[in-house]
């Protein structure tokens, strides 16, 4: 057996592990707590609605505001369908060579 060998199962032995330390003091709010029972739970320790838009709310507006070429919405998910044919991407750059297609940014490597 090699050293990394050994080195791996010795560290993954609990046998060599040393005893749990004292851990740390709970807060008031933590030992208060929530009760399973409670039907109209408060957020823990005071922490309120995010403030942040959702990232669907700001792909919609962004959406809207360029005019979509979208159709429409299919099938229980609820996901745009349509032509697809406004460039996407940042800054999209028609082709330079006419007569090629106008493709999307890719993966360049090989």
């Amino acid at each position: 057996m090699k050293d990394a060998e050994k080195g791996a199962d010795k560290a993954f032995d609990a046998d060599n592990a040393p005893p749990p330390g004292e851990g740390r003091e709970a807060s008031p709010e933590e030992r208060a707590g929530m009760k399973d029972t409670d039907t109209n739970p408060q957020p823990p320790l005071g922490v309120g609605e995010s403030i942040n838009e959702r990232a669907e709310d700001i792909a919609r507006k962004a959406e809207e505001k360029r005019g979509s070429d979208r159709e429409g919405h299919k099938g229980a998910s609820g996901r745009p369908y349509g032509s697809g044919d406004e460039a996407r991407g940042v800054e999209p750059q028609p082709s330079v060579t006419e007569g090629s297609p106008d493709l999307g940014p890719g993966d360049q490597g090989g």
